[in-house]
């Protein structure tokens, strides 16, 4: 009987395939292990571009609720500004009467308000400006004048200006005017809403909300993928969908000319 003379072992081929199994499950592996860190980063990311914009909105919200009047709403420019109450108003004593105790006027009338304005600027940022003062609101035309900076230190009110949101490819905003139509005799009602002109100051006046359109992009390098935000919004302004709703209660006494 002849010897067995053969090693148990492996061949070369048996190697080079071994090898190509491995360095396949080994890429494979490696594969899913970047692409699961990408995606988890991609999901950071997109979250906090969400959050943020939901704060910009949150705040745009709580700023325009309290809109007495707009001023512009410029949609080539992309920008809008308004008057909005001050979180501490002017009592009715201090409108009507001076410190002496005789009255003031209505023409000289004032109440505090901030000056709002929000635009897009390069970069693509949105800027929020903020300058606190008083309306003369029954004069023609509505006359602001700046606040004394000392009166508004540490408060909510203080003159400011910064950037309230980043990475804009689009911001477009359209003002419009809410129509209530009462059907004579009835409790029926008609609403409807015109576009304002939000160049013209005594147009833009008439709007009791805007739709707003923010276009959110980062563009990642490499096999990153870009974040994106795509959202459309209305902000009402409660006082004046108020007076549209019941003309001659609420702010028209510097529209209807009563002084």
């Amino acid at each position: 009987m002849k010897p067995n003379n053969r090693r148990a072992g492996m061949t070369i081929m048996e190697m080079v395939v071994t090898v190509a199994i491995v360095t396949f499950l080994m890429g494979y592996a490696w594969k899913i292990y970047f692409g699961g860190r990408e995606t988890v980063r991609h999901l950071g990311a997109q979250s906090q571009m969400q959050s943020e914009t939901r704060w910009f909105f949150d705040r745009l919200a709580r700023d325009i609720a309290g809109a007495y009047k707009f001023v512009e709403i410029d949609t080539g420019q992309k920008k809008f500004s308004f008057y909005s109450y001050q979180t501490s108003r002017r009592t009715l004593e201090d409108m009507y009467y001076k410190a002496d105790g005789k009255a003031i006027k209505p023409i000289d009338w004032v109440m505090d308000v901030n000056l709002i304005e929000y635009s897009l600027v390069a970069g693509g940022k949105v800027k929020r400006k903020q300058i606190p003062g008083f309306l003369a609101f029954i004069k023609r035309p509505m006359l602001f004048t700046k606040g004394p900076a000392a009166q508004y230190t540490g408060t909510p009110n203080v003159e400011s200006e910064g950037t309230s949101l980043s990475d804009i490819v689009d911001f477009e905003v359209v003002g419009y005017e809410q129509i209530i139509t009462k059907k004579a005799n009835t409790d029926e009602v008609t609403v409807s809403a015109r576009k304002v002109d939000g160049v013209n100051p005594a147009d833009a006046a008439k709007a009791c909300f805007i739709v707003l359109r923010i276009h959110n992009k980062i563009d990642e390098q490499g096999d990153r993928r870009d974040e994106e935000l795509d959202l459309v919004c209305k902000f009402f302004s409660r006082v004046r969908c108020a007076e549209a709703a019941h003309p001659g209660t609420f702010c028209s006494t510097d529209e209807d000319n009563l002084y």
